[in-house]
This record gives C-alpha cells, sequence and structure tokens, in this order.
C-alpha cells in the first residue's frame, strides 16, 4: 500500500528526534563564559592598575623619607614624611596609607657590581625602606573589584616595598680648556665670535689669526662661554638639592705656550677650586668659588690640544685624596668640544676611575657621538650627552644636576 505524501511528511516529523530549545542553551552557556572572562579581564586590568599606583605611592614614600632623613637628620622627621607622603597618593580610589611601623632605616652602600645593599637598622643611617600593604596586615583595607560577586573574589591585597637613599656624593667638575674653546660655536675651527672685546691690541701679532688665537675667548660668542653657561645652570639646579654635594673643579687641555703675546704657557691640567673640607662646606661658598674660577679662566687665552687623561687621572686623584670621604659617592662631569688628541689612551684612565669605584659622566659638544666617551661612561656606570648647541649643553648639565641626589634602589 502506498502512503499519500501528506503521510510520509508526518511519518517523518514522527520519526525525528524532538531538539527544540538545545540551542539556547548553548548560547547561554557561551553568554555566561563570556561573562566570566570580561568580569575577570576587567578586574585583571584594575588589578594592574591598583598595582601601579601601589607602587608609584611607595616610590614616593621612600624617596620623601630620604630626602627629609639627610636634610634633617632627624629618623622621626622621615618617617613622618613616609608616611605623609604616602597619603598623598591614590590606590584604588582611596587616599593610600601606611602605617610608622611600614617605614624602615637603614644604610644603604654601593657594590662593586654597581648593585645596592641595603642593611636594616645599620648605622648612620642613608636610606629608607618602605614596606606597602594593600589588605593583609596593612593599615589599607582590600581593594573591592567590580565583580567580585561573578568571580568569587573578596578584595584585592597586594604589596610593593621600595628603597630610597641618599650617598654623600662628591663631584669633580672636569672641563676642556684647549685652543678650541676660544672659536665660536659654528663648530669649524679656527673661527672666532666677531667683535670680541677682549681682544689685545693687534700690534702684537702677525696676523688677525694669532691675535685671536692668543687673546681671551669672546665672553658671550665663544664655546667657553657657552659652557660657562651650562655650569651656572648646573650649580643653579644643584643649588635646589637639600643636600647639595661638595663640588669640585678641574680644567685640562695639553701643555704649550703661546708664541706672542701674552706667551702664556699653561699646564695639563689645574685644579682650579678643591674639593671642600667635609664639615666646613658651605653650598654658597662651593658654587661661588667656582662660579669665579670660570669666570676668571674666561679671562686669559686658551690654549693646548684635548689631553683628555690628563684631567680624568686628575680628577680621580682629588676624589679619592684624604679630603675625601670614604663612604662618599665619586663623580666626575667630564666635558670636552673635541676629540682626544694628546696623552694616554682615555679608556685606561676610565678604567682606573672604575677601579677606585668613581662614576664617570661624559659630555661632548659639537663633535659627532663619541665611541670613546660612550665606552668611559658605560665602563664607570655613567651617562654620555652629545651635544650640538647651548640648549642641548644646559639641558645635559640639569638632568646631571637633578639624576646626582636621591638613589632608588628598587
Amino acid at each position: 500500500m502506498r502512503l499519500s505524501r501528506t503521510a510520509n511528511l508526518n511519518l517523518a516529523r514522527l520519526r525525528k528526534p524532538e531538539r527544540r530549545g538545545a540551542a539556547h542553551v548553548i548560547i547561554g552557556t557561551m553568554l555566561f563564559t563570556f561573562a566570566m572572562m570580561t568580569a575577570f579581564s576587567v578586574d585583571f586590568a584594575y588589578m594592574q592598575l591598583v598595582r601601579t599606583e601601589l607602587r608609584s605611592a611607595t616610590d614616593a614614600a621612600a624617596k620623601a623619607g630620604a630626602e627629609t632623613l639627610v636634610r634633617t637628620h632627624s629618623p622621626e622627621q622621615a618617617i613622618a614624611a613616609a608616611v605623609d607622603y604616602a597619603s598623598r597618593n591614590t590606590v584604588g580610589g582611596r587616599d593610600f596609607e601606611i602605617a610608622p611601623e611600614d617605614v624602615i632605616l637603614g644604610r644603604a652602600s654601593a657594590l662593586a657590581n654597581g648593585q645596592w645593599e641595603f642593611e636594616e637598622g645599620a648605622i648612620p643611617y642613608n636610606a629608607v625602606r618602605v614596606k606597602s600593604k594593600v589588605g593583609g596586615t596593612g593599615v589599607f583595607a582590600p581593594v573591592q573589584l567590580f565583580f567580585n560577586g561573578v568571580t568569587g573574589v573578596d578584595g584585592f591585597s597586594t604589596t610593593s616595598q621600595a628603597t630610597a637613599g641618599q650617598q654623600e656624593i662628591e663631584i669633580c667638575l672636569c672641563i676642556d680648556r684647549s685652543a678650541s674653546m676660544s672659536y665660536d660655536m659654528r663648530g669649524i675651527d679656527y673661527r672666532f665670535a666677531r667683535r670680541n672685546p677682549l681682544l689685545y691690541p693687534g700690534t702684537y701679532y702677525p696676523s688677525g689669526l694669532w691675535r685671536n688665537i692668543c687673546s681671551p675667548p669672546h665672553p658671550t660668542g665663544s664655546r667657553w662661554a657657552t659652557v660657562n653657561s651650562a655650569v651656572q645652570v648646573f650649580l643653579n639646579q644643584v643649588s635646589t638639592s637639600s643636600a647639595p654635594p661638595r663640588t669640585s673643579l678641574i680644567t685640562w687641555s695639553s701643555e704649550a705656550t703661546l708664541p706672542f703675546y701674552p706667551e702664556t704657557s699653561v699646564t695639563d691640567y689645574s685644579v682650579n677650586v678643591e674639593l671642600p673640607a667635609p664639615d666646613s662646606m658651605t653650598w654658597a661658598t662651593n658654587s661661588g668659588l667656582i662660579s669665579d674660577a670660570m669666570e676668571e679662566l674666561g679671562s686669559k687665552p686658551m690654549a693646548g690640544e684635548t689631553n683628555i687623561s690628563a684631567g680624568l687621572d686628575a680628577a680621580v686623584q682629588l676624589l679619592t685624596a684624604t679630603t675625601g670621604k670614604v663612604q662618599a659617592r665619586k663623580v666626575i662631569i667630564l666635558f670636552t668640544d673635541g676629540v682626544w688628541t694628546n696623552g694616554r689612551d682615555p679608556i685606561e684612565a676610565a678604567q682606573d676611575a672604575a677601579d677606585a669605584n668613581v662614576t664617570i659622566h661624559c659630555v661632548s659638544m659639537l663633535t659627532d657621538t663619541q665611541q670613546i666617551l660612550t665606552e668611559m661612561a658605560n665602563l664607570t656606570g655613567g651617562v654620555y650627552y652629545s651635544t650640538s648647541n647651548e640648549a642641548e649643553l644646559e639641558t645635559a648639565f640639569r638632568e646631571l644636576a637633578e639624576r646626582i641626589p636621591i638613589v632608588m634602589q628598587e
């Protein structure tokens, strides 16, 4: 018996299993999974933000404590400053808090490998460690997440730690005074600024070139005037520090004698400002002596070649002499407008500085980036600035002044 078409369709429907609603279950499961993933992603991102905010608050507290410790020599005031600066930051949308016992005083010492070691409770104190806590045993409650009802995480807890210290610092400004420092800022040899009021009478010289070479540099248009301005920027910036470092000045070139009036002879280096004694130093006097010495040097002719090692060796000897403090951090800021042309290999001098735990920061002007200065800075843990004009040079000296005072360990 043959069934009609309608009967066949009805029979097919009877044989087919009922699957109505299965897609709803799948979609619902997917939506739930997606919602959970979104919740976890949002809360995870928020937790990372909280960690970043906590780290910033902890760093600020440690730096404030270290600055106050150096300035006041008072452990109580240092702890109070750290607690206060922590509270000036927000974490998770709330004013952050730490307890006084979260601030630990101690001593930070530089190791031979360039790392720092903090010894808790060691005196005399020169560093502050802050251990910040969100939740747990801290005074700051856990941060509530956006989807704690979905994820089941009841508040977020984390910790952060930072140590800041300020060593006593001794600096030597090691400045090039070779013949090229009388040139102008065009970066071309034997080009001098016009209308120099310091030129000696032309009757002394066989040519205008020799007149410029044997006279003092232009008071505003010479390379010496440019570096003098940068040194003043450095001194002014350092003066804003709570504990300005004892600073000396050495200038250098190579030995030379000018053939015409005033027939000046120059040595390969001069200690223009000695390192002040630790117990009698005032920054006003120290910086004033350096300013006066730079001005006086600018009133005399300049001569000689670029004997970098002469200045470096003298600076290392000065910083490691008995007038310095053994525990102080030793820093040389070396400036030159030329490339090494005289004396022993500066890399050898830099290695001697590294062996004596002296850091060398190098600054060049109107030269291409110098590989030798890069190596010298890297060898001693310093930095190198290659500058091409007055603004860049002043920026380099300002940044060096800013980076010296506080050492952030972790």
